[in-house]
């Protein structure tokens, strides 16, 4: 890692000789007086880990086995869950398409909704589902990518509402995922454009949140709603904007720094317990950070890529190009 918080040094600080001491001694000395960047760090060193069952910790990658939900599934697309424990998928059989996997039953998979049913294409491109979410009365917000466009649909699927689709007179170039806020705020990216729009549908609002030029794909909420945290894979890295409660423009700082490696970080999801999860694309991995450390914590594999990631009740689901897989963490 470039940068370190200061969790980060007085880890290291324990695992080194007196000499080694003095100087992080120094640095953190340092840090503190001007200032510093946060960001965590990636080791190789597992954490001790207890057995399945204790939510507190995490089980060790070798007694967690992904299951499969679903497969073949050969579209990417993003995850959610309902109030009520559905699941609902985005492409689901065909590209618009979002199926929903009731929680009575996963084996019996339906299509809640077409998407090109509702949405006219637009030239050569029609409507295809992205990011999922849903909002705290249990309707479905859907990332149109195929024709730009943010989505509301109903919890019956009896209708559809176009929440957005262009800023300041131009269309949306491009948008891939969601993520919504306690105040209703929701963050959608668009990486083509280098932007993160916030909308706030109550009052018809549609601005930009980012100062500075990114490439995010995923997006994730903190458990506390003050920051949100957006993967960035062309950049192999992982940035953190502070969200400010006026409307205005923020930068944004280096969360996890995966150059020069080139991993991909696409997903991102937090857990009960504030922990964050990292789908890695196509390297087949979650990893898991625990932001108050300042540490990496944990690594699965998840045999499919992994380019979308929930949390539900214990367990970690990922959707990738073949497959959506289940890692359960606790009982």
């Amino acid at each position: 890692m470039k940068t370190l918080n200061y969790t980060c040094l007085l880890y290291i600080a324990f695992k080194t000789n007196l000499k080694q001491i003095f100087g992080i001694i120094f640095l953190f000395t340092f840090l503190f007086v001007w200032g510093g960047v946060g960001c965590v760090q990636t080791t190789n060193e597992y954490l001790p880990e207890p057995v399945l069952g204790n939510g507190d910790l995490l089980p060790p990658p070798e007694i967690v086995k992904p299951e499969i939900i679903i497969s073949p599934h050969k579209l990417r697309g993003g995850l959610a869950f309902s109030d009520n424990g559905d699941l609902y998928i985005a492409n689901f059989k065909k590209d618009g398409s979002i199926g929903k996997l009731s929680k009575e039953s996963f084996k019996k998979p339906e299509v809640f909704i077409d998407l090109t049913e509702w949405i006219s294409s637009i030239g050569e491109f029609s409507a295809s589902a992205s990011g999922l979410c849903f909002d705290k009365n249990g309707r479905l917000l859907v990332v149109d990518a195929g024709t730009g466009k943010l989505l509301r649909i109903s919890p019956r699927a009896n209708k559809l509402e176009v929440l957005a689709d262009s800023y300041d007179g131009y269309r949306f170039k491009s948008v891939e995922d969601l993520a919504i806020a306690p105040n209703g705020d929701i963050f959608v990216s668009s990486p083509l454009s280098g932007t993160i729009y916030r909308i706030r549908p109550d009052i018809g609002y549609v601005g930009i949140l980012n100062d500075d030029l990114v490439r995010v794909v995923g997006l994730a909420i903190s458990p506390d709603g003050k920051q949100l945290i957006a993967t960035e894979p062309d950049a192999s890295r992982v940035v953190v904007y502070d969200i400010p409660e006026d409307l205005i423009l923020a930068d944004s700082w280096t969360l996890v720094d995966f150059s020069p490696s080139g991993i991909e970080p696409r997903s991102a999801e937090f857990d009960d317990r504030g922990r964050l999860y990292l789908g890695l694309g196509n390297l087949n991995e979650i990893r898991v950070f625990d932001l108050e450390l300042g540490l990496e914590i944990e690594r699965y594999n998840v045999d499919t890529e992994a380019d979308s990631v929930v949390y539900h009740k214990g367990s970690i689901y990922v959707g990738g190009y073949d497959k959506v897989i289940r890692l359960r963490l606790r009982d």
